[in-house]
């Protein structure tokens, strides 16, 4: 029976469908547990009683703002795996001041005042060694709820969103904040570009290309 109920997780997975307004709340409660001992995520989050509620702000912001908006957001049909693509038009990042000064309270949700330099310093570097030559796709998140994760269900969400890319003539480009992810990413055409930390105290970053593939 558990075999069985892997295998729908996979099928679901392999075939996503866009999120829209009425899944956000599903997609963000498990996003929020996914990452919950990511080690950079955990670096950059505020350290007392408050993190779990902080994170979940962040992916709040992260998923209204940018997957939803950039109608580029993708989950399988139980939320059981999602992934977030930032389309070439927004792939830098780069948003107007008042989006800044409106995603303030939400990073001091996620960090605290005291963490304030480590998000500041994480943005920095990870726009450092962001390709800036060719347009692209940004994968801002993958997550898959823990309780299925190590069943293949990142891989399938990852290939059936990369096909939908290659279909459109363009490359990708992610930060693994999680080294374990790097053979995964090297599986499915990634090459690593970089590796950095925002500060010496740090987890490591790497930075992944793709370039298109015909299908």
């Amino acid at each position: 029976m558990g075999d069985d109920a892997s295998f729908e997780r996979r099928r679901l997975a392999a075939s996503p469908k866009r999120a829209t307004k009425a899944d956000a709340d599903r997609v963000i409660d498990m996003l929020t547990a996914a990452f919950a001992k990511d080690p950079v995520m955990t670096w950059i989050s505020r350290r007392d009683a408050k993190r779990d509620q902080g994170r979940r702000a962040m992916f709040v912001y992260l998923v209204n703002k940018l997957g939803l908006a950039g109608d580029e957001l993708w989950t399988s049909g139980d939320y059981s795996a999602a992934a977030l693509w930032v389309p070439p038009e927004r792939a830098d990042l780069k948003q107007p001041w008042w989006d800044e000064v409106i995603m303030m309270p939400t990073i001091i949700s996620f960090t605290g005042i005291t963490g304030l330099g480590r998000v500041d310093a994480f943005r920095k570097s990870a726009d450092k060694h962001h390709p800036k030559d060719k347009p692209h796709f940004y994968l801002m998140t993958l997550g898959v709820d823990p309780r299925f994760q190590g069943q293949g269900l990142g891989s399938a969400i990852l290939d059936a969103t990369l096909a939908k890319i290659d279909a459109k003539g363009l490359p990708t480009y992610l930060e693994s904040s999680n080294e374990k992810n790097v053979p995964l990413y090297k599986r499915h055409g990634y090459v690593v570009t970089s590796e950095f930390r925002p500060m010496p105290d740090a987890p490591p970053l790497w930075g992944m290309w793709r370039d298109v593939k015909a299908r």
